[in-house]
């Protein structure tokens, strides 16, 4: 007999089950005994504390009036864990980069001692609860600053996965203590960790490089091209309860091609996109999930594998993962997706648009004052195109597969997209059916088919991936979507404001769910990456860091909070990290604070002005849990233990 605690989903049924239980009732749910009371909780409307069995406890938990049922606290303390204090994390000042491209960026060669531990402005920022803290109010450049940043959690035991262009496995940034790499491939080593039974992979191993075992490539390519127990186990073969079938990997899908094979930083990954991504979610230094594992998985560079099956991949390694024995569950997953789908016009091009219900058609620009500048002039110039914009995958097959990626509980943060794009959200948003549609039938691009471009511009549904999952009840998406945070530090008629501000080429929008530090960010780079920016590591001169930016910077800064968040509560849902974004990680700051000056999208400067909100909460990014408040947990359900910040 032990306390258990329960609260009833209304205050209406309270006297209802309290009065069940305290008197010989003989109904469902409920003990066919009298129940001692031992607290009744006149101060709270749903709860008590009564004397019962493990079976009467889930016997409770099974009364539809029931919410919750769990061992009390205060009088179980043993099957808690206890709340840590907040650390330092670099146990001393570090220098942290908030303005790269500029006379204050590190050194590119030769770095000093003081480069040893140095971070970037996005873990800095997002530990601060108020608006622009750490930085002066300065115009022009902004130096670095020394400091050292609070933390609680670590992303430990969360497994975040990074859906990009493969991850330098041996950059600094993601080795341990001991030397071993922090980062595996859903691909390559997925196999061995989803089916450790099949004789096949373990026949079929390899040291790797730092000391780990690998899984031979043709045997991994195996296991997920066939279901047969001559590679997996019984359970993932043919009639097994985990058969999924099969996947087709392309040949390219190497270690080399997909996470670099060396100590010494040479590698044929061919983008350094995915290692900026993974340092600014779980770098060491630069990401604010240090300890979470990382997972790879490439959709392009050297090593890809179509979209459609790394959905299908994520899916299955989040399904069938083991069950870690350090916490008796499976970890969490958390994706992060830095990439999209893109279509344009030139100038010269004849488009047609739709906004708000006025349809019409214009070439060039239409640097008009009408509304069509919301589709055309409020677009950023783009590499092929004069004018870019995010649109769809054009594929139901695509869309359908990562719908039911996330559906099976992945939680999916992503890009908003780097267009100056509106992104709306909900049956009632003025631009629900805003739309261009260029009539340039000699113009292809690869999912776009000659002569159907018609691609809506301002329906968020239209927007992959941050279109995926669209629940109709309460109309939301299961994904995160994330706008990028300019690193200016300032107002526009008076730089001593101590304002922020969207950098200018963030997509926007009511369909943006939080912004993030990500412009001129500093993060873990690929040394040779034409194009990038590199400087040189202090503690393995071997590896460089990169200059990184955009809302593919913002998004897995995002990610790794949200690997906070997962540590402390496993079981949520997409669902609730929407909500605890909104009510505990992220702080909503006035105009004054945060630069939005024409909210009006009658205003032709709503759509002109490239650091306007357009209908987009100033919500920005915060980690509670890099403080010195100590979190508190709640939540532990009768037949496990499940942690819920609250």
């Amino acid at each position: 007999m032990k306390k258990y605690t329960l609260a009833v989903t209304s205050p209406e049924y309270w006297s209802e089950i309290h009065d069940a239980l305290i008197v010989d009732s003989n109904q469902d749910g409920i003990p066919d005994r009298q129940v001692t009371c031992t607290d009744s909780k006149n101060h709270s409307p749903t709860r008590g504390t009564y004397e019962l069995t493990a079976e009467e406890a889930e016997e409770i938990a099974t009364h539809p009036h029931v919410e919750w049922i769990e061992l009390s606290p205060s009088d179980n303390p043993e099957a808690y864990p206890k709340p840590e204090p907040t650390a330092k994390r670099f146990k001393k000042d570090v220098r942290g980069y908030r303005d790269l491209g500029s006379s204050n960026d590190p050194p590119a060669t030769n770095p000093t001692s003081a480069e040893l531990d140095r971070t970037n402005w996005a873990v800095v920022r997002v530990g601060v609860a108020t608006n622009g803290d750490g930085w002066p109010n300065v115009s022009g450049s902004i130096a670095p600053i020394t400091t050292d940043v609070d933390y609680s959690l670590t992303g430990k035991n969360v497994d975040v996965i990074i859906q990009d262009s493969g991850i330098l496995q041996y950059h600094p940034e993601f080795l341990k203590a001991d030397g071993t790499s922090r980062v595996r491939d859903v691909i390559l080593d997925g196999p061995l960790y989803i089916d450790p039974d099949s004789s096949y992979l373990l026949a079929n191993t390899y040291t790797k490089t730092d000391g780990r075992t690998g899984i031979d490539t043709s045997a991994a390519h195996n296991w997920w091209e066939n279901n047969t127990t001559t590679y997996r186990s019984s359970q993932f073969a043919s009639g097994g309860a985990n058969d999924f079938g099969t996947i087709s990997i392309p040949a390219s899908y190497t270690v080399p091609n997909s996470l670099g094979d060396s100590l010494d930083g040479t590698n044929t990954i061919g983008s350094s996109h995915g290692t900026g991504c993974s340092g600014l979610a779980v770098g060491k230094n630069f990401g604010v999930a240090f300890e979470a594992d990382i997972w790879n998985i490439s959709i392009f560079g050297n090593a890809d594998i179509n979209t459609e099956l790394s959905y299908d991949a994520i899916k299955i390694f989040h399904q069938y993962k083991k069950i870690n024995p350090e916490t008796g569950r499976q970890n969490p997953t958390v994706v992060n997706a830095s990439w999209g789908y893109f279509a344009g016009f030139d100038s010269d091009t004849s488009v047609n648009y739709s906004f708000k219900g006025t349809t019409g058609s214009f070439t060039g620009y239409a640097s008009n004052s009408t509304g069509v500048q919301a589709l055309a002039y409020g677009l950023k110039l783009g590499n092929s195109y004069d004018r870019q914009f995010s649109t769809s995958s054009r594929s139901d097959s695509v869309d359908t597969a990562g719908t039911e990626m996330l559906e099976s509980g992945v939680i999916f943060v992503t890009s908003a997209g780097n267009n100056n794009q509106r992104i709306g959200i909900g049956s009632d948003d003025p631009h629900l059916n805003d739309y261009l549609t260029t009539l340039n039938t000699a113009e292809t691009r690869p999912g776009f088919p000659q002569g159907s471009n018609t691609c809506p511009s301002g329906h968020r549904r239209w927007i992959s991936p941050s279109g995926l999952g669209y629940v109709s009840e309460g109309e939301y998406y299961h994904t995160i979507v994330v706008g990028c945070l300019d690193e200016h530090i300032g107002g526009f008629s008076n730089e001593a404001e101590h304002g922020e501000r969207k950098v200018s080429y963030s997509n926007n929008g009511p369909g943006v769910d939080v912004f993030s530090p990500g412009d001129e960010t500093l993060s873990a780079g690929v040394n040779g990456v034409a194009g990038a920016t590199d400087y040189q590591r202090f503690d393995d001169s071997n590896f460089y860091d990169m200059f990184f930016n955009g809302t593919s910077a913002a998004s897995p800064v995002v990610a790794g909070v949200v690997a906070l968040y997962m540590e402390s509560n496993p079981s949520a849902t997409s669902y609730d990290v929407h909500e605890w974004i909104k009510n505990h990680g992220s702080k909503v700051f006035d105009t004054s604070q945060f630069i939005d000056q024409y909210p009006n999208d009658n205003n032709s400067a709503y759509w002109r002005q490239d650091n306007n909100l357009r209908g987009a909460e100033p919500r920005i990014i915060h980690n509670p849990f890099a403080n010195d408040t100590q979190p508190k947990f709640s939540g532990v359900s009768v037949s496990g233990i499940s942690f819920k910040q609250s």
